[in-house]
């Protein structure tokens, strides 16, 4: 996808894609070095759409957004669109700043408070558990179980939510934005529409230059989310390709259907890898991501690459196209039908 020719707002400033929509970009201390966040001017102030992670660089930016470009009206709330914590990270304190109200679904805000409120110890455990399943090393097995919880390293307290549902409408001063809710990237993520100006928030769930990651869920890492995703991406198929599209990482974009359809191409290819490889002798999660991505990762991008590998396989077994064992040592173990 080719971006569209707007200009990446500069730290501290809002670049106005519409009559009543703006965008910040956020730095990340992650590979993923950066996040798009968006705000929305309604007649009862600002809607600021995401907030970044927990940390210094986060807070000193929106300090310097609500002193300057955002300081001449209120913000009157602020939407979460799911429970990542580039995403929600900075829910808690921004809404202690602003005294403004925040929403998010349902199952996000639920999601948002289980990984919160697990101690450092519980999330050790869940992931030395998983990690077990995967057949990743030994030493890596320990090292997660003591490394404590990456997402309370990089979240506020969260708040108490409002919930948004799917059809809820957020009136601008220019437009109406209408709430959508996926499941894939993430258990509910809302996304918002304004079809009658062909304006599109379309968050994670369709970026324009890296697939978004559809990763095993640890509270149930059988849940097929690639299915759900492969639902949302053939809707999306038939987005107006002069529809423009404001992502949640990289850049504006048009022709979304062209780049759902290629992403549905994408998790197809991959499964068909894991499918042959399957054939040739039994794969791990820990086979799979050999198979898949060829390379060692860190403990960051280690967590999203098992993950994913780990949703294509769930996903071959829904289909019947894997079956799944659990050995003696409570590896999972995929094999051919």
């Amino acid at each position: 996808m080719k971006p569209l020719d707007i200009p990446v707002p500069e730290y501290g400033t809002l670049t106005q894609l519409a009559d009543d929509l703006y965008w910040a970009r956020f730095v990340l201390p992650f590979r993923l070095n950066h996040i798009n966040l968006y705000v929305l001017d309604t007649p009862d102030g600002w809607c600021l759409i995401d907030t970044g992670v927990n940390d210094k660089a986060t807070a000193d930016h929106w300090q310097v957004l609500l002193s300057g470009p955002l300081a001449h009206q209120r913000v009157s709330s602020i939407l979460v669109t799911h429970h990542h914590v580039d995403h929600i990270g900075y829910a808690g304190s921004l809404s202690a700043i602003t005294g403004a109200p925040v929403y998010a679904s349902d199952e996000e805000a639920k999601h948002g408070h289980w990984l919160y409120n697990l101690s450092p110890e519980e999330f050790g455990s869940i992931m030395a558990r998983t990690y077990q399943r995967y057949d990743l090393p030994s030493e890596t097995v320990q090292r997660v179980a003591t490394n404590g919880s990456r997402f309370r390293a990089n979240a506020s307290p969260i708040p108490n939510f409002r919930e948004m549902k799917a059809g809820d409408k957020i009136k601008t001063r220019s437009g109406v934005w209408e709430a959508r809710i996926d499941t894939g990237h993430s258990d509910a993520q809302i996304s918002l529409m304004d079809a009658e100006r062909n304006l599109f928030l379309s968050v994670d769930f369709l970026l324009p230059r890296i697939s978004p990651n559809i990763s095993a869920d640890i509270r149930n890492p059988d849940l097929d989310l690639l299915s759900h995703y492969f639902t949302y991406l053939q809707e999306m198929t038939a987005l107006p390709a002069d529809m423009s599209i404001f992502p949640g990482h990289d850049w504006p974009f048009c022709e979304g259907g062209k780049r759902a359809a290629a992403l549905i191409d994408h998790h197809h290819m991959r499964l068909n890898q894991l499918e042959e490889a399957a054939k040739t002798q039994p794969l791990t999660v820990a086979s799979a991501m050999d198979v898949l991505f060829g390379r060692s990762f860190g403990d960051h991008e280690l967590y999203f690459a098992s993950g994913e590998s780990r949703a294509h396989l769930t996903h071959l077994v829904t289909t019947g196209r894997l079956t799944v064992t659990q050995t003696d040592t409570a590896v999972d173990l995929y094999e051919t039908v």
